[in-house]
């Protein structure tokens, strides 16, 4: 009788210990949809890497001031959701930095230098203040995969000066559009 008994708590230990456990549970039916998601997503391999990271390679190379592609950042910039992003400082140099994979999405980071911004003046509605100076920042960029299939450069800083010289004062004194243009040659040529 007490083998039985023994036999028997052994029987519904077993059984017990294969039941289900509230939110412990990992079969598919009980997976949320979010994480059935990620599971079927692959991270990007070390060539898929590559090519994003030169999709942003291109970007900043066409971003620069003066740069002979700049046409490309269209096509460049081609997000799945589209891509409204205003435009930013003026891009002398960049240096890029190892990017690393987040789901589909490939997260590209550089170092760049800009030599000017441009604001809108706030005491004088429709016209621009733009300033001379250097900066060098660590950013970072989205790369996904645009409707075409090629790498879109998404969710980051543009790049570009927009408003006419027309409409812009320039500090310090004596700053200017060409100036700027100049000092960023130069720091490019570093």
């Amino acid at each position: 009788m007490a083998w039985h008994r023994a036999s028997a708590l052994a029987t519904v230990a077993a059984i017990a210990s294969c039941a289900p456990r509230g939110e412990s549970r990992t079969d598919s039916a009980s997976a949320s949809p979010s994480a059935a998601a990620e599971a079927a997503i692959a991270p990007p391999d070390s060539a898929t890497m590559r090519v994003a990271t030169d999709a942003l390679r291109q970007f900043l190379e066409a971003s620069r001031e003066g740069s002979t592609t700049r046409a490309s950042l269209a096509r460049l910039t081609a997000c799945p959701w589209g891509s409204d992003a205003a435009p930013g400082p003026m891009l002398a140099a960049f240096a890029l930095l190892p990017s690393t994979a987040r789901a589909d999405t490939v997260v590209g980071r550089a170092v760049v230098t800009t030599v000017a911004e441009q604001d809108v003046d706030r005491q004088h509605p429709g016209y621009f203040v733009a300033r001379l100076r250097v900066r060098s920042d660590t950013l970072e960029w989205d790369l996904l995969r645009s409707a075409s299939g090629d790498w879109a450069v998404c969710n980051g800083l543009q790049f570009g000066l927009t408003a006419p010289d027309s409409l812009t004062t320039w500090r310090p004194a004596g700053a200017s559009s060409a100036r700027a243009r100049a000092l960023a040659d130069s720091v490019a040529r570093r």
